[in-house]
């Protein structure tokens, strides 16, 4: 597959500097003032359109089908740019680790789900490092991919509901995702765009989603900048005092249920067999038990990725996962956006189910993976 033919390498030889590479010097785009690349064919970035699109729709027939079409289709555009990846320390570190989780997933203990656990939890570990690789080789193709088939699906599909803390605007992390790829995006009335996507952000009252878009906004403040400070300063003022008044869902304190429940399944890890604490109670382990409860149909799931693989994997799993997030933000750790960009995700899975949410996952790993490839810095 033709693709942008530029050499990324996620780590320099040598500890001291990983970095996911240069692009070769080249003609100067007039734009950007970045050395132009080749594009992508336009039949290649039309049809991944209509793939996407697909994928987005089929969000509404199940999250499993989609995600697996969003998947395949990463997967075969990041095999078609292999020959343009050098194998680094980084790199190498993060798939022997990828492979070691996904190895103790596979083996591991089963459940009533059995095989169908097992691959839908290794396809949403994969989400993060694909979108990563895909964003540092293909570059800001991946945007012309991606962003046309998510703003229309946005535009088409977004509605308010009603619950009894006020009317909140649906797909939150889709807003989210969206925002971290405008955050990379460079055409002229991408601030707008932005700032439309925060509103949309704000408007689902979704506490860790806006907490997320913070982070992410951080890698792009020039803080050096006075006039940053003071226009942020009353810019922080004006949305403050906006939530306050429209937005109270925002800054309320409730009992969710999210901390009876950690603490019903940590006395079930606690009191496990030292088989299940060290490689865990099995993928799938965590709906199983959830179903057995009365608040199944209201709550649904733990809300809390990092809790789940440590009773799902195990202590061997949360010491693989915990080293693979390391691996992830030391490879790219110059630039600042990109390593904002992965602390986001990795909050939002402290509170909630991120690691089901692939398309919200694909996207802040391919605008990290630009960033870092690119060097901003925000």
């Amino acid at each position: 597959m033709n693709g942008n033919r530029q050499t990324a390498s996620f780590a320099k030889p040598g500890i001291g500097k990983p970095h996911l590479g240069k692009p070769h010097l080249g003609k100067t785009d007039r734009h950007s003032g970045q050395n132009a690349r080749r594009r992508l064919p336009i039949w290649v970035v039309i049809a991944g359109n209509g793939v996407m699109a697909q994928s987005f729709w089929l969000l509404g027939a199940g999250g499993m089908l989609a995600k697996l079409v969003l998947l395949v289709f990463w997967v075969l555009m990041v095999a078609g740019s292999l020959r343009t990846i050098r194998l680094g320390p980084g790199l190498l570190t993060g798939l022997l680790v990828l492979a070691g989780l996904t190895g103790l997933i596979m083996f591991g203990n089963s459940t009533g789900g059995g095989g169908d656990e097992k691959i839908r939890l290794i396809g949403n570990l994969m989400m993060v490092p694909v979108g990563l690789v895909a964003g540092a080789v293909i570059g800001r193709d991946c945007l012309r991919i991606l962003m046309p088939a998510m703003l229309f699906y946005l535009i088409l599909s977004s509605s308010f509901y009603l619950t009894h803390e006020g009317a909140r605007l649906n797909h939150a992390f889709l807003f989210l995702g969206f925002f971290a790829l405008c955050s990379v995006c460079n055409f002229g009335h991408r601030r707008w765009l932005m700032m439309l996507t925060a509103g949309a952000v704000f408007l689902s009252q979704t506490r860790i989603a806006v907490i997320a878009m913070l982070i992410n906004a951080v890698g792009m403040i020039r803080f050096s900048r006075a006039m940053t400070w003071i226009a942020g300063l009353i810019g922080a003022g004006i949305v403050a005092g906006g939530v306050m008044a429209y937005l109270p869902r925002l800054v309320m304190t409730h009992d969710s249920g999210r901390l009876a429940f950690w603490k019903m399944f940590a006395e079930i890890w606690r009191d496990g067999s030292d088989g299940q604490r060290w490689f865990g109670f099995g993928a799938g382990s965590v709906e199983e038990i959830l179903s057995q409860t009365a608040s199944f149909g209201s709550f649904g799931a733990l809300h809390n990725d990092h809790f789940r693989i440590l009773f799902e994997t195990g202590i061997v799993g949360a010491l693989l996962w915990g080293t693979g997030w390391a691996v992830v933000i030391l490879m790219v750790r110059q630039t600042r956006l990109a390593v904002c960009l992965l602390l986001s995700v990795f909050v939002t899975m402290i509170t909630d189910n991120s690691l089901n949410y692939g398309h919200y996952l694909i996207c802040c790993a391919i605008a990290a993976g630009i960033s870092a490839q690119e060097g901003k810095n925000g």
